[in-house]
């Protein structure tokens, strides 16, 4: 038995006005200490294999609302141990984000966000995944921060 597809919205929430502007950063996480457990530091090992910047992706919109523009910044940061979602400080989310670019620690490039034509396969639960479909990238299944990064400067020339 086949369903056919909602138009409709699936909670009757208000729609943000327009589209929605995010900074997808690239970076390197952090490396685990010793005491970490093992499958993290495995993990951090395996990660060695991309290329130097562009180990992890994350994405931050800023939260507006009722002419209040400054009330901090929405952050998605897609882990492999859970999905980082929260609300930061506007202020010193904009200063460590200048600090980690300014020293060459991270990449930023801005996006507006666009909801594609038609459906878009999820993929693997990693964070290119996550920050693609959140943005409305389409990106191959197994495709890596910098792969994502080709393909955003791709649509942007």
């Amino acid at each position: 038995m086949f369903v056919k597809p909602c138009s409709a919205p699936l909670v009757p929430f208000a729609a943000p006005a327009g589209p929605g502007l995010w900074l997808v950063v690239f970076l390197d996480p952090p490396e685990p200490g010793p005491d970490d457990p093992l499958p993290n530091r495995l993990l951090a090992r395996a990660l060695r294999l991309l290329r130097p910047g562009f180990r992890h992706v994350l994405a931050i919109s800023p939260v507006v609302g009722a002419g209040d523009p400054g009330r901090g910044w929405l952050v998605c940061n897609p882990g492999a141990r859970a999905l980082g979602l929260g609300v930061a400080p506007s202020h010193e989310t904009l200063r460590v984000l200048r600090r980690l670019v300014r020293q060459g620690r991270a990449r930023c490039v801005a996006v507006t966000a666009r909801e594609p034509a038609r459906m878009q396969p999820r993929g693997l639960f990693t964070c290119v995944q996550v920050v693609a479909h959140l943005i409305g990238v389409p990106c191959h299944p197994f495709a890596t921060p910098r792969g994502l990064w080709r393909r955003i400067a791709a649509m942007r020339a």
